[in-house]
């Protein structure tokens, strides 16, 4: 009795590990009121109590279904599209790209026609001039003009003015109406002159565009990336739970088998408490593993952009953990990864940018000298009608050409903004060549995990099969009295250390695969996954 007493109080005192172990998490997350905490308690307690002799059927499993709500079942593919639609990275790497097409577009603001018009009147009147005064004089003119910038960083201009002026005095009134038509053009001969120049900021805007695609190219293969890891620690959970809840089986055999050979007095019950310690140890490792594929659960959804909250934590997975053993050579999949890198894509178009700078920087160092052109008719007369006529008929005509220098000697904030953009584009050069051995180095590393995987698998799976020959080896030594079964049970757990091994391996296999297809850029199209153009 008192050996059954003491069996009772080891198995109470597991599960009231594992119910403190589920209450920490419960805390830990924050979402399970007090109330329910205290309903999981007791209920755990309750079963604990109404089988003083056994091993009641853990009840984690459904309370935690009915706290989390049920696992939803989903694929691989599935999380991916959502992913693409819905992962917050994403979307504003799309509201990059809109914003960088936005200020490209600002940029054909130089083929734009600008109109500019004014209208000016004055009064004056007591003006004493040429030895007579003027009582009253009115002046109203007004202009217009429609100019463009040309590509070759000059300026046409299309002028239009239009004068009245009366001056009243004791003589009479002087009436006189100027009318004016011109065209001219400024073209820079040094400095700022050329296509190249007109079309620099379009050119950096551009470019800029196509570095903010291919950071949306990157951010889409480290979101599907994260996603792949995600979903991948979430099959490792699972397949824990799968692989302890197997061996805990085994243990519940285990002590099937050794209660019938104690009531029939072939086994001495002192055999019973190591086989109940491990079954409440297995229990509580089950308990661990729920809890741990909730949380996987719960990182994937974030990962993929899945809601969080009530009814919507867990989720299920399947799949298939074998692998294809295919051939890696290191030095071809390190020139793909180089093609293939976003990060490097966008040095090359920063470093474009860069000599655009300095190319329109360096052309500050020439010497202003512009030249200058006006060609048009003019009409003046005392009458509006006849002023227009005079215009009409070309009898004054305006030339006017003008040639302007300028030059600032040093130049030293030029020569200033030119040395530190030449240096910022080296900075440029340094950073793609650490830029590459870090992908180098990324890429060795997977690889080696790869063949290390490998390798580790084929050795697990010696072992598992090894432990099985051991576990069928002790147990029949155990039914001749020479073993105990604290020696079968311990076979039992070099078993599951072993597939637990083995599940790691195929599990770093798989994460290492995925590291390879992100670097040489084949996880989006291996996945169906395109990307808005």
């Amino acid at each position: 009795m008192v050996r059954g007493d003491r069996v009772h109080d080891m198995m109470r005192s597991a599960r009231m590990r594992s119910v403190r172990l589920a209450c920490v998490f419960f805390a830990l997350f924050g979402v399970v009121s007090s109330h329910a905490e205290a309903d999981v308690l007791g209920r755990v307690l309750a079963a604990a109590d109404e089988s003083p002799g056994g091993t009641p059927p853990p009840q984690q499993s459904a309370d935690l279904t009915a706290w989390a709500g049920e696992a939803r079942a989903i694929t691989l593919p599935e999380l991916l599209q959502i992913t693409v639609r819905q992962a917050p990275a994403l979307q504003s790497a799309k509201i990059d790209i809109a914003i960088a097409e936005a200020r490209i577009q600002q940029t054909w603001a130089r083929n734009d026609w600008l109109i500019q018009a004014q209208l000016r009147g004055a009064r004056a009147s007591g003006i004493v001039t040429s030895g007579f005064t003027i009582d009253k004089d009115t002046r109203v003119d007004g202009t217009a003009d429609l100019s463009r910038t040309l590509p070759t960083g000059g300026t046409v201009d299309l002028h239009l003015g239009t004068s009245y002026e009366n001056s009243e005095s004791a003589l009479g009134n002087n009436k006189t109406w100027v009318e004016e038509i011109s065209g001219s053009i400024t073209q820079p001969l040094f400095r700022g002159r050329g296509r190249a120049l007109f079309e620099a900021n379009e050119a950096r805007a551009t470019l800029a565009l196509d570095v903010t695609v291919l950071a949306k190219r990157l951010v889409a293969i480290q979101a599907i990336q994260a996603v792949i890891s995600a979903y991948w620690d979430l099959v490792l959970a699972e397949r824990t739970v799968a692989i302890t809840e197997a061996s805990l089986a085994l243990a519940r055999e285990r002590l099937r088998v050794t209660t019938i050979g104690a009531e029939g007095g072939k086994i001495p019950r002192s055999e019973i408490p190591a086989v109940l310690q491990i079954i409440a140890t297995r229990e509580e490792d089950v308990l661990n593993g729920e809890l741990a594929v909730l949380d996987r659960s719960i990182a994937l959804r974030r990962a993929a952009g899945l809601p969080i909250g009530a009814g919507e934590l867990g989720l299920r997975v399947a799949t298939d953990l074998e692998t294809q053993d295919q051939p890696l050579e290191l030095g071809p999949l390190v020139e793909r990864a180089f093609a293939a890198s976003p990060e490097l894509a966008e040095l090359a178009k920063q470093d474009t940018s860069a000599t655009i700078d300095i190319a329109v920087t360096e052309n500050g160092l020439l010497p202003q000298l512009d030249a200058a052109l006006s060609f048009g008719p003019t009409g003046t007369a005392g009458t509006f009608g006849q002023s227009w006529q005079n215009l009409v008929e070309l009898k004054t005509i305006s030339i006017a050409g003008t040639l302007t220098f300028s030059q600032s000697l040093g130049q030293n904030d030029v020569r200033g903004r030119a040395r530190e953009q030449r240096e910022l584009r080296r900075r440029l050069a340094v950073t793609a060549v650490d830029l590459r051995a870090q992908i180098a180095q990324t890429m060795t590393r997977a690889v080696a995990q790869i063949e290390l995987a490998r390798r580790r698998v084929t050795l697990s799976q010696q072992a598992i099969d090894l432990a099985n020959q051991n576990i069928k080896i002790e147990t029949d030594r155990f039914n001749l009295g020479k073993s105990t079964n604290f020696d079968v049970l311990n076979r039992q757990e070099d078993l599951r250390q072993s597939e637990l091994r083995k599940t790691q391996a195929l599990i770093d296999w798989h994460k290492a695969e995925i590291v390879v297809q992100a670097l040489t850029g084949d996880v989006l199209p291996m996945y169906g996954i395109a990307l808005d153009p």
